[in-house]
């Protein structure tokens, strides 16, 4: 009697085991070691400036742009574009087309009065008998 065809099967599962066994144990390496770097002071307060000018941003779009209210994005790099519809995409209605807009924003960088990290929004209506009417946001920096 021979044990040889069993035993090979045997050994050829175990070696799949230790195989699959280091893989999981390498994995949950890598993960504990991509948590901890997630979760480093740097991170956390790279985040957390990040959070406060978006957050200061959308408070500046909200006191510009009311419920009813049509926006057309003037800006003239897609950066700019990016970090406004970040700001607004969600919850403010947004067109491409000036002339259906009921009013018009750019973000604007700049070293006077508050502002969230030196940007701040304008805002600008047409009013009646052709004039205009600028207004810079009134949310101040966090």
């Amino acid at each position: 009697m021979s044990a040889g065809p069993s035993l090979r099967a045997g050994m050829g599962g175990l070696a799949i085991a230790l195989l699959s066994l280091g893989a999981l144990s390498s994995t949950a390496v890598h993960a504990v070691q991509s948590q901890a770097r997630l979760v480093s002071t740097t991170s956390t307060q790279a985040a957390n400036v990040s959070n406060a000018y978006y957050g200061c941003l959308t408070g500046e779009a909200h006191s510009l742009v009311g419920a009813h209210d049509v926006a057309f994005l003037g800006e003239p790099n897609l950066n700019r574009w990016v970090t406004v519809e970040k700001v607004m995409g969600g919850w403010a209605h947004l067109t491409l087309h000036q002339s259906m807009a009921t009013v018009a924003l750019l973000l604007d960088h700049t070293s006077r009065g508050p502002s969230c990290e030196g940007d701040v929004f304008l805002s600008i209506r047409r009013l009646a008998h052709h004039k205009v009417r600028m207004v810079r946001a009134t949310q101040s920096s966090p």
